[in-house]
């Protein structure tokens, strides 16, 4: 039976039917991502779908101004955002206020691939066909955008849901998280035109993208190398009300006492505990860090901690990680740069002051703002088998921001986390993922600490090994890989990113010339 007039009627239907394709294309670009393993369509989830998630979308542009394209664009965006962060809604209690909040958030970002795909449908109008090369750029330039400012949230890159096939994406040593998106999207360019123009030919260049990256991994990925740190990361699955209610700080230490003995037998060189491991202020409590101090010294074992600290001057706290080892008091501390907007601090407060007057409890609730102080001072622990940086939650899905800390001497990460406010959903593996691809682009191993899951381990190539499951207590220990090699990515950071904004710029400037 002849495919083609199948095809055909497929791709007119998508044409006429506007918004179930976009909602479609939405639905697919969620499944390129992480779901919880108890999902009942866990099965379907696979990276794949990203290859041609875009396509419905794409069949829906032809004919379309720039409006009709970014409403497109922005349906498939918000629903693939609702669709993939709906844990967001989790958090607080999932009250109806963080609820709004969460449809709120998917609907602001919609607008970045809205914005793509109403540029994408002007330069079609103009330029027919051809205009479709210009599509991995638009994306990237959009990514690009999403990833600055205090409002950036690249969690959703399409390069991360790629990360869980590390031999597809190992370029992004070169070009970053970036770089991979941009292969995603012209994988979708590619399909879509040998689907609509009917050019059986693109199938050579659609399995050239798959063969290229391949054999950059065959080449990239080498064997280990022989030099290791040996890291002790702990999982205490300690609950909001055990931490913070009464007897917080003795329940936190009893299980972080019990769980550190444990994997001090194999005879790790740094231990870790999570993001606020220790609900205190560890620099001026004087009981809860001489406890600390004592289990250091018993153990004879560096220990990374994550609790709070305190800016004086600001009157506000600090959301940090201190650094004890034996045979000192010195406590060299780390503090968060780059704060959850809305959830760690109101962004531009610092630049608008009529946010700083706000009362959002008033508004919405306990889901106020803590407001705590933005770190300033980049710190990499000086361990004496390899110096380390810290990211603490959710600073690893900043590319150029991680990057900074390699560059900047860390020959291993730590990833400290607090991901039970998610619950048992897709938010932890989503996160844990992410890791990976910071792995990938600086060469350098990832360490990853988590209050209740996902805790793992992650090699310089992205492969993930020892991911301990959620609310379960852990105690894992494992050999972590130092690289020497310094990254194209970690050296020059997102020219690439910055290449395809640009590339983006110059090629709306016939529309602006031809509005004027």
């Amino acid at each position: 039976m002849p495919i083609q007039p199948h095809l055909n009627h497929l791709i007119a239907a998508l044409h006429r039917r506007r918004w179930p394709a976009a909602v479609a294309s939405g639905a697919l670009l969620a499944l390129a991502f992480p779901s919880h393993p108890d999902h009942p369509l866990a099965w379907l989830f696979a990276p794949l779908w990203g290859h041609l998630a875009l396509v419905p979308l794409l069949c829906t542009l032809k004919g379309r101004g720039f409006k009709g394209g970014f409403a497109n664009g922005w349906v498939a965006g918000a629903v693939w955002n609702l669709l993939c962060l709906y844990w967001v809604a989790h958090t607080q209690g999932g009250g109806p206020a963080v609820v709004a909040g969460t449809a709120l958030m998917a609907a602001y970002l919609g607008l970045f691939p809205g914005l793509c795909s109403g540029l994408l449908a002007a330069l079609g109008a103009r330029w027919g066909h051809r205009a479709l090369w210009l599509a991995p750029a638009l994306w990237t330039g959009q990514e690009y955008l999403l990833s600055l400012g205090e409002l950036g949230f690249p969690w959703l890159l399409l390069g991360h849901g790629q990360a869980a096939w590390p031999r597809l994406i190992q370029h992004a040593s070169w070009t970053g998280v970036f770089g991979v998106s941009f292969w995603v999207v012209g994988l979708n360019v590619l399909i879509y035109l040998a689907l609509a123009t009917q050019r059986p030919r693109l199938l050579a260049p659609i399995a050239l993208c798959y063969a290229l990256p391949l054999l950059h991994a065959q080449f990239a990925i080498a064997a280990q190398p022989a030099q290791h740190i040996r890291v002790g990361l702990i999982q205490p699955n300690i609950t909001l009300e055990q931490k913070w209610g009464p007897r917080g700080l003795e329940n936190s230490f009893a299980a972080l006492e019990h769980l550190s003995r444990q994997a001090a037998a194999d005879e790790p060189a740094l231990l870790v505990w999570p993001e606020t491991a220790l609900p205190c202020n560890l620099a001026r409590r004087a009981d809860c860090r001489d406890r600390a101090f004592a289990l250091v010294e018993e153990l004879g074992t560096p220990l990374l901690t994550g609790a709070s600290d305190y800016n004086l001057a600001l009157n506000e706290p600090y959301n940090a990680a201190f650094f004890l080892t034996p045979g000192t008091v010195a406590m060299p501390a780390y503090a968060k740069m780059h704060l959850v907007p809305f959830g760690e601090r109101t962004p531009y407060r610092d630049d608008i002051p009529l946010l700083r007057d706000i009362d959002w409890t008033q508004l919405t609730g306990d889901l106020g703002p803590a407001e705590f102080a933005r770190g300033t001072r980049r710190t990499i622990f000086d361990h004496p088998d390899a110096p380390f940086a810290v990211l603490i939650c959710f600073e690893s899905i900043f590319p150029d921001l991680v990057r900074r800390h390699v560059a900047a001497g860390a020959r291993i990460l730590v990833n400290i986390t607090n991901d039970s406010w998610f619950g048992r959903s897709a938010g932890p593996y989503q996160h844990a993922l992410i890791n990976a691809m910071r792995a990938v682009e600086n060469r350098t191993a990832v360490a990853r600490a988590a209050t209740s899951g996902v805790t793992l381990f992650i090699d310089p190539y992205g492969r993930q090994r020892q991911a301990t499951e959620l609310f379960v207590p852990a105690a894992a220990v494992s050999d972590v890989a130092l690289m020497r090699e310094t990254t194209f990515y970690t050296r020059y950071g997102d020219l690439f990113a910055q290449g395809c904004l640009a590339l983006s710029l110059a090629a709306l400037i016939p529309l602006y010339r031809q509005v004027s």
